[in-house]
């Protein structure tokens, strides 16, 4: 009877990392000229904040409102995001 040894890589015994459960930011594909949704992923890439900051700036009224949710996801119109950087600038 002829024994089979079978090698596994040591990091196939490691646990999968934790995710955090923050969004990372990711750029919009469209224009903010142009009509459309906005999630909380775009909106920190057009802030240039993190998850966080982004959670407790919005917290105290620095960020909109988000306009409404798909399911439970939440999302910006384009010309709400539009009107505040708008804002922003002459302040």
């Amino acid at each position: 009877m002829a024994l089979t040894i079978i090698r596994v890589p040591a990091n196939a015994l490691q646990k999968p990392k934790k995710r955090s459960g923050h969004t990372k930011p990711k750029a919009p594909t469209i224009s903010l000229d142009q009509h459309g949704r906005l999630r909380v992923a775009h909106l920190l890439s057009i802030y240039g904040v993190s998850h966080s900051t982004y959670y407790a700036g919005k917290k105290k009224g620095r960020y909109p409102e988000f306009d409404g949710y798909d399911g439970n996801m939440p999302y910006n119109n384009t010309e709400t995001i539009r009107k505040h950087l708008a804002e922003a600038g002459q302040n």
